[in-house]
């Protein structure tokens, strides 16, 4: 064989049981990720009691936190599939809320991230969506570990979304649109004593800067979060989807990007195998 394409033989084979070996790793690329859901329920049921793929089960709920048919997606952002949480604040349902668990964190940082489609514009000032929380604390406003507001304006169709942590005050984003599907991403960061919400990041892109940042009061800082949690209070009106909740370490944990299939993984990484075993005989 010519010296020129005996080289360009190996380097390709190599190249190839490089690609190999590293679809095998992606399978655990993400062992940093804490919780998932896609809702992948029986529609037109309440949340409460279905049990998430992580081996937890969502507790109580009531009638307003239910499964609606639909999937919620974003651009360039890996689908969990199911359907999606409803959310709806008002008459006739009730007020309260909902929580699911999953592993202690104590130091670091933790994201959170979800999809979000206002279907019904807030009315009656500002509330909380979501929050994490330690133990099994219900979502509670102001002494939450870090929680997302929602609040009205004064320009129909239109919404706010903020960010709160340890009896912070609350921060918020403006100009959000009902019927707009939205990437929010939350970071607490134990280190820092800081919380921070990013809209629209760009799904497998480096962590860009926070569009808004909340500061816990003093000695009100979280010092664990192990639990993701819903509520819906009295006295304020509006309509929520939700879906495709990712919890995990590091930004690359809940901003990811479609894989490839298991079996493509698990083909490609068994070819680069063999090839590398044939090489070294």
């Amino acid at each position: 064989m010519n010296p020129l394409n005996y080289l360009s033989h190996r380097l390709g084979i190599r190249s190839l049981v490089v690609v190999g070996a590293g679809c095998l790793l992606l399978q655990s690329a993400h062992a940093s990720l804490l919780f998932s859901e896609g809702f992948n329920y029986t529609s037109g049921g309440n949340l409460g009691g279905n049990l998430n793929p992580g081996g937890n089960a969502w507790g109580s709920g009531n009638n307003a936190l239910t499964i609606a048919s639909g999937n919620l997606t974003y651009p360039g952002l890996q689908d969990l599939g199911g359907n999606e949480l409803s959310v709806a604040w008002g008459p006739p349902n009730s007020a309260g809320s909902i929580i699911n668990t999953f592993a202690n964190v104590t130091s670091g940082t933790i994201f959170y991230s979800f999809l979000l489609d206002t279907t019904t514009a807030p009315t009656g000032g500002n509330s909380y969506l979501t929050s994490l929380n330690p133990g099994t604390s219900a979502p509670n406003g102001g002494s939450d570990a870090l929680t997302i507001y929602i609040g009205s304006t004064s320009t129909a169709g239109s919404y706010r979304l903020g960010v709160r942590t340890g009896s912070s005050s609350q921060t918020y984003l403006t100009g959000l649109s009902v019927g707009n599907t939205y990437l929010v991403v939350a970071e607490y960061d134990f280190g820092a004593g800081m919380a921070s919400l990013f809209l629209d990041p760009t799904p497998g892109a480096s962590m860009p800067a926070a569009d808004m940042t909340a500061t816990p009061a003093s000695g009100k800082a979280p010092t664990s979060i192990d639990d993701v949690g819903f509520k819906v209070v009295s006295g304020f009106s509006a309509g929520y989807l939700v879906d495709n909740l990712l919890i995990g370490t590091t930004w690359g944990d809940v901003t990811p990007t479609p894989e490839p299939s298991s079996l493509v993984l698990a083909g490609m990484g068994a070819l680069g195998l063999a090839i590398a075993r044939r090489m070294r005989r």
